[in-house]
């Protein structure tokens, strides 16, 4: 994914996670939660298709009006990664 037509189909891909995210987030879903239940689409091939997590959590930082430099707990965002990526049977990634 390169030049123009890359950066276009990355701004579908965040505003797919977030439309899907906070439909998950507006039925009381965590966003682990909400990460096993997002169909990836058009973008199931693309590498590391269990780091959606990291997008959903972001997602759910802005729902929640949290401020953007909150820090992350990278432990347990791995261990959220691994965990999707073992529920949906695909090869994990980071």
């Amino acid at each position: 994914m390169s030049g123009i037509e890359g950066a276009v189909e990355m701004k579908a891909y965040f505003e797919y996670v977030r439309v899907e995210s906070k439909r998950y987030f507006e039925q009381g879903l965590n966003s682990l939660e909400t990460s096993k239940q997002i169909d990836f689409g058009p973008y199931a091939g693309w590498r590391g298709p269990a780091r959606l997590y990291m997008n959903v959590e972001r997602a759910y930082r802005e729902f929640r009006n949290e401020p953007a430099n909150a820090r992350w707990d990278l432990a347990r965002s791995f261990d959220s990664i691994y965990e999707i990526a073992k529920a949906r049977g695909i090869e994990v990634e980071f």
